[in-house]
């Protein structure tokens, strides 16, 4: 008879732990994709949407380490052409300076009107070789400014691919909170608890409860 009680325990125990392993609530959906886009669709045994959340975002990763390349790369070629076409010296320069290269023919063109503009507050590069420069040409000039914009088009455009993963994860989760509760709706069950059961059988004993699932 113990044996009987126990087997008819174990059943019970097992079909108690499908139960605990079923969908989530719309709240632990809804927090599955916001960290994870198409982890809540997963978790309520929907593939189809899991799958194209979780595709938005490799994609959208993809795209940002893309563009994240394609900056250095052209941030690479423009330093390299001012070396050559300016005889600029990069290493160790900031924003500000790179910026100045683009505007001015010279670094004295720019310390001479820095001077006329500020007078004596004027901040001006000292005239050593680590700060000089002086394009050979107009054109030239022209071709940096083309190669220093793409180079921040490419760091802008990747900024936006982060702003589009933040609403792939928004999306995802207000998806997948609305999939779980029409799965609810549509089984009658309340996905916000679950039945366990349990059964000791050295003791012969049973029970039966509920969990809040999150």
């Amino acid at each position: 008879m113990r044996t009987l009680f126990w087997a008819v325990g174990l059943a019970a125990s097992m079909a108690g732990a499908s139960l605990v392993e079923a969908a989530p609530s719309p709240a632990g959906a809804f927090f599955r994709s916001l960290l994870a886009p198409g982890w809540g669709q997963r978790a309520s045994q929907r593939p189809q949407a899991a799958n194209w959340f979780a595709g938005a975002e490799a994609s959208l990763w993809g795209g940002y380490l893309g563009f994240r390349y394609l900056a250095a790369v052209r941030e690479d070629d423009y330093r390299a052409y001012a070396a050559v076409h300016a005889g600029a010296r990069p290493a160790g320069k900031d924003r500000v300076f790179f910026d100045d290269l683009g505007f001015y023919s010279s670094v004295q063109q720019h310390n001479e009107y820095a001077a006329y503009r500020d007078g004596p507050n004027a901040v001006l590069y000292p005239l050593t070789s680590e700060f000089f420069w002086e394009w050979d040409s107009e054109a030239s000039r022209q071709r940096y400014r083309q190669l220093r914009h793409g180079s921040q088009s490419a760091d802008r455009q990747a900024l936006f691919v982060v702003g589009a993963v933040a609403v792939n994860h928004l999306l995802a989760a207000v998806e997948a909170a609305r999939g779980a509760r029409a799965a609810g709706a549509a089984t009658g069950l309340d996905r916000g608890r679950q039945m366990v059961v349990a059964c000791q059988p050295g003791r012969g004993q049973t029970w039966l409860g509920w969990v809040r699932r999150f």
